[in-house]
């Protein structure tokens, strides 16, 4: 391992995409799909010039509604001539953790697998993958964002339970810099100016999808509310933009199922879970969230969002439980 005292200076990348607002699919190219049977819950940006995914989970087995295991992965794959080629693997196989594309490489924080909830924070890139500074706890599920020379980490599950803690990370230290007003699971994060914003997510304890969410003022550290009419439970974020993700209703309301009715609920035909099939953007003017993008192959739960050759790329997740996608989609960002 080594043990460079690494800043967010060095991954500092755009967050601001120039997008052409479109209600159809012809801004999107299909490119190669995943090998396997697709993956969520994984990890993806570029090194270099190449894009690369690594981790994530899925079903390879049985079905999830056939009782079958969920399986976590350690391989790194990267986009070549000729579709998806092993590239390496992670030190352990991981889903769920937080990733930044940086000048470095992409930066993964946290995660899990079968063994429980990780603290570990990589760096892949195109030499291999670094080992960097843990984080002050084992952390999934959690929001992040950059800005500057700063990486915010808030929120999410911790070994089971929700962490209403925010991280953030700069020359090289984690710290703690404030809690959540609540619980939220698979929030997004954007910036406001200068004011962290956490949208949507789930609350495991009220057993519900949140929509709206919240702003955190950056001098006196004080939370405002802030509203909107989705949820951001499933989303796939990338820096000021967001794709994919669950309904409210239908989430919150199987959050409450018990027994027999979780296994009605995972047998619906896909369209019964009204995954949203946009990509938003985030304005920091106004601090509200614009629909630029709609097509059904964005309609996913867990799948990575990835800058690659001038666009966006959205990459696996599911289309309804526990099953998941191949299909890699390119979104055209030049205007």
């Amino acid at each position: 391992m080594t043990n460079r005292n690494h800043s967010a200076r060095l991954f500092a990348t755009a967050f601001s995409l120039p997008l052409l607002c479109c209600s159809c699919g012809e801004r999107l190219t299909q490119l190669p799909s995943l090998p396997g049977a697709g993956l969520s819950g994984l990890y993806a940006g570029q090194a270099g010039e190449k894009l690369y995914i690594a981790g994530g989970c899925n079903f390879p087995d049985k079905p999830l509604t056939e009782g079958g295991a969920k399986k976590f992965y350690d391989d790194i794959l990267v986009l070549g001539e000729k579709g998806w080629e092993k590239a390496g693997v992670l030190p352990e196989a991981s889903a769920y953790g937080a990733y930044i594309q940086t000048e470095g490489g992409i930066l993964i924080m946290g995660g899990a697998n079968a063994n429980g909830t990780l603290d570990k924070v990589w760096l892949l890139s195109e030499d291999g993958v670094e080992e960097l500074p843990p984080l002050p706890k084992a952390l999934e599920q959690a929001a992040w964002c950059g800005a500057g020379d700063v990486i915010y980490l808030a929120g999410g599950l911790s070994n089971g339970e929700p962490s209403l803690d925010v991280f953030s990370f700069t020359d090289g230290q984690w710290s703690v810099i404030g809690e959540l007003p609540r619980p939220m699971v698979q929030a997004v994060a954007v910036m406001c100016g200068d004011d962290l914003c956490i949208w949507g997510g789930l609350d495991p304890v009220s057993a519900e999808a949140l929509t709206g969410g919240f702003r955190r003022n950056a001098l006196s550290g004080e939370w405002s509310g802030l509203g909107a009419d989705i949820t951001f439970t499933g989303s796939a974020p990338m820096g000021n933009c967001a794709a994919g993700g669950c309904d409210p209703e239908i989430l919150t309301r199987a959050l409450r199922l018990t027994g027999d009715e979780v296994q009605e609920y995972r047998l619906q035909p896909e369209e019964y879970y009204r995954f949203r099939g946009e990509l938003l953007v985030f304005d920091s003017l106004s601090c509200s969230w614009e629909r630029v993008v709609s097509s059904p192959h964005l309609a996913r739960a867990g799948a990575a969002l990835a800058n690659f050759r001038g666009g966006i790329v959205s990459i696996g997740g599911e289309t309804k439980p526990g099953i998941r996608s191949k299909e890699v989609w390119m979104i055209d960002g030049k205007l």
